[in-house]
């Protein structure tokens, strides 16, 4: 068979997954740890990852491959189609929500994977909008294959500024549910003055924003800055909803997990699995080390004069238009 013979010039790859995408080299490549069976329970792709690399094995031996395996691997060898998409706004519980996914055997949950925003943000020279969709299908269903035998579920949690990235994920998955989580913009902007999230610094991500002219965004505060990206990334988000997709806001969960979201994603919860995810939710999210404590935005610093102004701004609107199409379903 054809597919006998595709695998035979592959590396083999079982137990392997891409964990870094490096489309500014000539050709573009693909690095590959050997995780074996072991499941990606950490808040972020990437701690797993760290860990698999301290081991021996992965100290010696690595594959790397051209960019156009990930289409050939799924051919042969084609992992579980997503279940479902989880896009949000940023301190807004999509952390949580993940690891609550994840505490199920039967859930594979690949969160903010570095090789996923590196294939989006990149610009592949000669590569048409058709070769961007196969590669990222084909990167999801590495990411997506069944190492223990136990997965049925398959979600993927993208990076806060892949909203803007959207309608290339749709046309590549457009039968794949996906929902956005967002939250007051006050307490979001709160959160994000304590501790600045990278793709709200200036210049250290370089972002495609539609809605905002990059002269413009050089001229701003860096406050200001972080209050324009955060309204693109929920506008972008609304503008998906015209033809689906769902909102959730951040006061819905965790109970949204076991109400509204199983239907959504057309899931079937026994008791033994809300009973894992309410385990993960007594701990912090980014940190299952600590016990949750709730935030809040009381206290001096919360909901001051500037960040109120910022919010007024740029987030305000968008915000009431996704809370008003959460009070219709979800959709425009």
């Amino acid at each position: 068979m054809e597919r006998a013979s595709d695998l035979a010039k592959l590396p083999q790859l079982d137990g392997w997954l891409p964990i870094r995408v490096a489309c500014n080299s000539e050709p573009a490549v693909v690095d590959w740890c050997h995780v074996g069976t072991r499941r990606l329970v950490e808040p972020f792709f990437e701690q797993t990852i760290e860990q698999c690399l301290r081991e021996p094995f992965n100290l010696l031996f690595r594959h790397q491959t051209s960019l156009d395996t990930l289409t050939h691997w799924q051919a042969v060898r084609p992992g579980l189609s997503p279940t479902g998409f989880i896009f949000h706004m940023s301190r807004c519980g999509s952390t949580l929500l993940a690891q609550m996914l994840a505490a199920l055997p039967q859930n594979i949950v690949v969160s903010e994977a570095p090789p996923l925003d590196s294939l989006l943000r990149a610009k592949v020279r000669g590569a048409t909008e058709e070769q961007k969709i196969a590669w990222l299908r084909g990167l999801l269903s590495a990411f997506g294959q069944p190492r223990s035998g136990d997965e049925k579920q398959f979600f993927v949690k993208f990076d806060s500024w892949h909203t803007i990235n959207l309608p290339l994920i749709r046309r590549a998955f457009p039968d794949v549910p996906w929902i956005f989580i967002y939250r007051d913009p006050v307490e979001v902007l709160t959160s994000q003055f304590k501790q600045r999230a990278l793709h709200l610094v200036p210049g250290l991500i370089d972002l495609d924003l539609p809605g905002l002219d990059p002269t413009a965004a050089s001229q701003m505060s860096a406050d200001a800055y972080c209050a324009a990206v955060l309204s693109q990334v929920c506008a972008a988000a609304l503008n998906q909803l015209r033809s689906g997709g769902r909102v959730v806001n951040y006061r819905e969960l965790p109970d949204a997990v076991w109400t509204s979201l199983p239907e959504y994603f057309n899931l079937d919860w026994t008791e033994e699995d809300l009973d894992r995810m309410r385990h993960v939710t007594q701990f912090d999210a980014k940190n299952p080390s600590l016990f949750f404590t709730a935030n809040s935005t009381g206290g001096k610093e919360a909901g001051s004069p500037l960040i109120r102004e910022l919010s007024a701004r740029w987030i305000d609107p968008v915000y009431r238009e996704l809370e008003a199409q959460r009070q219709k379903g979800g959709q425009v």
